[in-house]
């Protein structure tokens, strides 16, 4: 049985029916009858109907590119499928996986939640106001659906770290931002890169050498109830876990001011890909230059040593872009990888739709499917390897049967079915707590 180094990335999510729908037309914008707060699709559609694939103009390259940060933590819990562990090829695919695929579902989040309120105009006014709560919703599930899902994980003794509660509250933290166009979320997104790795080292920094910081969390954490009952408070999520919104949040920030763009346009892509390579390129290349030409290594020692929350003794940390560790070049290097692959994505879902269909699937079933793969590990280590034939071959062959399963089940849950079980109850939810009693 294979398990992850540490607490390590898992990427759910749950806005799969965010996607708004476009024709196929010249238009780039939502048919203005259609697309209402009370419909997140864009279309008239019942919630159960069957998906006998995409709707005419759905953007699933966007479902594409969150299957694969799924598809990323898979390999990091369970190993690349289908692969000798002795391959390099094998260790180069989880060593680019590790830590990548948290930034890119978090980016891609954010292109979801930007389809939600509206694409390329956003929801303002009573329609703003509903789409808003909904979203409040849909956070709050998420966080709740984490929690539970946290508690069987401690229960089982697993070495998983749940995410999903980390992105229930990045989808109420980004809530003040989706009335905004594409250029003032960039600018909130930048500002988001900027301070939040900075504020949360010296958050950090303040906790671990007795500051003010310290005093505050102890008390809090005495008084939160989600880490007194799941051991995943409020702190844990913002400054202490392994996914830390104070920085995380710059991810999902980008990924609203991609999704106010025109995706379906080439000018576009093309530029957001370029974008997105520059973007990487400073971002790992400046830390190398870093470490190796300006010495750093020499003082601090190799920086590939620290993976995860860094050392707050000196601030060059700062400059690492190692996997896990919430600085600015680790955020903005997933950023520009999260924007070429959605680039590369929507033009595989566009030319290859039939051959993709399978991982679109299991990417509209993102939150399903990963809270089965965290259900998958707690049973892991509640049953050992020696609880009999399949038990041990389920263990031994946890990689491959999970994504075959992922894949193969998603595609017919969504050709027979409709939306997720998970999704779909999240969506509901957000519906039925909020209703839009002007539509209809």
């Amino acid at each position: 049985m294979k398990y992850p180094r540490s607490p390590q990335p898992t990427e759910p999510a749950e806005v799969t029916e965010a996607e708004a729908e476009y024709p196929r037309s010249g238009r780039t914008d939502p048919p203005p009858k259609a697309d209402t707060a009370g419909n997140e699709r864009g279309t008239v559609e019942k919630n159960t109907a069957p998906a006998q694939g995409s709707g005419p103009g759905r953007l699933d390259g966007v479902d594409l590119a969150r299957w694969i940060a799924i598809a990323g933590m898979l390999v990091v819990h369970f190993w690349v499928p289908f692969m000798d562990p002795e391959r390099p090829i094998a260790h180069l695919i989880e060593q680019y996986a590790w830590g990548r695929s948290t930034l890119v579902f978090a980016f891609v989040a954010g292109v979801s939640l930007a389809l939600l309120s509206g694409g390329r105009r956003p929801h303002t006014g009573r329609r703003g106001g509903i789409t808003a709560k909904r979203v409040a919703v849909r956070g709050a599930a998420l966080m709740l659906i984490g929690w539970a899902l946290n508690a069987v994980i401690v229960a089982a003794e697993s070495h998983l770290t749940v995410i999903i509660t980390y992105y229930g509250l990045y989808f109420l933290l980004a809530i003040p931002f989706l009335r905004m166009a594409a250029p003032w979320v960039a600018t909130a997104a930048a500002a988001s890169l900027i301070i939040g790795p900075q504020l949360l080292f010296a958050l950090r920094h303040s906790s671990e050498t007795g500051g003010w910081m310290a005093d505050f969390a102890g008390f809090w954490n005495e008084i939160d109830p989600a880490q007194l009952l799941v051991h995943q408070g409020l702190l844990e999520l913002l400054v202490y876990g392994f996914y830390p919104a104070l920085s995380c949040l710059a991810a999902v920030l980008a990924g609203i001011a991609v999704g106010r763009l025109d995706l379906r346009s080439e000018v576009v892509r093309l530029r957001l890909a370029c974008a997105g390579m520059l973007a990487a390129f400073v971002a790992y290349r400046g830390s190398w230059h870093a470490w190796e030409t300006w010495g750093i290594v020499w003082e601090l020692g190799p920086r590939e040593e620290v993976s995860g929350p860094v050392p707050t003794d000196d601030a060059r940390w700062l400059l690492s872009s190692m996997s896990h560790t919430s600085t600015a070049p680790e955020v903005l290097g997933g950023i520009g990888v999260a924007a070429v692959l959605l680039v590369g994505c929507l033009y595989a879902a566009e030319r290859l739709p039939r051959l993709v269909a399978p991982f679109t699937a299991a990417g509209a079933l993102a939150l399903t499917v990963y809270v089965l793969h965290a259900l998958l590990l707690a049973w892991q280590e509640t049953v050992g390897e020696e609880s009999g034939r399949m038990a041990y071959w389920v263990n031994g062959n946890a990689s491959e049967v999970f994504f075959v399963f992922a894949v193969v089940g998603a595609f017919l849950w969504r050709r027979t079915v409709g939306r997720g079980p998970l999704e779909a109850g999240v969506s509901q939810l957000s519906k039925v707590v909020v209703r839009d009693r002007g539509q209809g």
